[in-house]
């Protein structure tokens, strides 16, 4: 266990994320997601895991460097891969254990993403609605004339700087309004000031652009359009749908609004629970759960190629808040600052829950990108198989 002390003031910043990253319920305000009465979905061990020590996967400068040296490149805290109920390795490091509770970061996007197609699928959310017509109070803000697709695929065009080491950056700004920094004595106080209060934008639809305030938008919409608050909603058709073994969580501002964008927290295991359930066409045991149509649509991709900080996801695309790489295996993932991953391969059936603390916000590279996928292929060849 690391020695770090960690408060709302410094949880968010290197090196005290370490512990802050899994102790965020002891200085953030949260909600619980109850994982409800539904029987959890039984994980095996396999009877021959993963030999990491046997195991390479491409480095930052393209050269093979062994399994173990990427987990501690990268800090990880825990990760886990999954094939079919089969968990072919699973390790935990510096204090953190299957019982820990992790924030996942943006990874929460693709969480809302979800639960938009399951609105969608029961009549209450139509993606081709103006943001207005769910929440008037953006009427005369930044997102007023994009729609509800737009926000699932990050092509509105509000004017938000998502740069994160930018202290001045809307992103900043969003996250003291959420509770998540100490605010400026001028900060807005509470998500939905702050996002009422945007102004400007670009051309709604023409481009790709990543915001994590877009995310709260839609949420927004989701609660309009589901007739509850938005934790209920993730609750109801989601969390408590997946087999979970504990509940979730999402920190939430002064007034109880979940921070959807990024807020949610949860075990390894109940990551990767959620994983199998998009990677099995949002069935569970004979139900559905997700629309298969709306992951199906989701994994085809979005319109535009897609760019971010880091470059690692130039050359794919972004859709229903997911991101579509595009590589040969069709496979798609979320992703969430400091190094947290949810990466699903259809082509091999295998999932991937990564939870790490590293050392820059932006840990998405295409290194790391390539070591997730050579992983999910490495995880294909049982040694039966060999």
């Amino acid at each position: 266990m690391t020695s770090y002390d960690i408060s709302s003031g410094n949880w968010l910043t290197p090196p005290h994320h370490r512990l802050g990253l899994h102790r965020v319920e002891d200085v953030i305000p949260c909600a619980t997601l109850a994982r409800g009465e539904a029987p959890v979905r039984e994980l095996v061990p396999a009877t021959e895991p993963l030999d990491w020590g046997l195991l390479t996967v491409p480095g930052p400068d393209g050269r093979a460097v062994g399994a173990e040296e990427w987990l501690a490149r990268t800090h990880t805290d825990g990760i886990l891969v999954l094939r079919g109920d089969t968990i072919l390795a699973e390790r935990y490091f510096g204090g953190f254990t299957a019982a820990s509770r992790h924030i996942v970061m943006s990874l929460s996007k693709s969480f809302a993403g979800m639960l938009a197609g399951v609105l969608a699928a029961a009549g209450l959310l139509d993606v081709d609605a103006a943001v207005p017509t769910y929440v008037p109070e953006l009427a005369a803000g930044s997102y007023a004339g994009a729609t509800v697709g737009q926000l699932l695929d990050m092509t509105a065009a509000p004017h938000y700087d998502m740069s994160y080491l930018e202290p001045d950056a809307e992103v900043h700004a969003g996250d003291r309004a959420a509770g998540w920094r100490p605010r400026q004595t001028d900060d807005v106080v509470g998500t939905r000031s702050f996002l009422a209060g945007l102004r400007g934008a670009g051309r709604h639809g023409a481009g790709f652009q990543y915001c994590s305030g877009t995310t709260d938008v839609l949420a927004w919409v989701l609660e309009r359009a589901g007739g509850a608050g938005y934790g209920e909603l993730m609750r109801r058709h989601i969390w408590s749908r997946i087999g979970a073994e504990d509940d979730a969580f999402v920190t939430v501002d002064d007034h109880g609004t979940p921070y959807a964008c990024a807020g949610m927290g949860m075990r390894l295991r109940d990551l990767a629970r959620f994983g199998r359930l998009v990677l099995d066409d949002g069935w569970r045991e004979g139900t559905p759960v997700v629309p298969a149509d709306w992951i199906a649509r989701t994994r085809r991709g979005g319109r535009f190629t897609t760019t971010a900080e880091s470059d690692a996801a130039a050359g794919g695309t972004y859709k229903n808040q997911w991101w579509i790489p595009g590589d040969d295996h069709g496979s798609f993932y979320g992703v969430g600052i400091f190094g947290q991953y949810l990466w699903l391969d259809p082509r091999t059936d295998v999932v991937i829950a990564k939870f790490s603390a590293t050392d820059r916000p932006v840990a998405e590279t295409p290194a790391e990108l390539d070591a997730l996928g050579a992983l999910a292929r490495a995880a294909a060849v049982t040694p039966q198989e060999v």
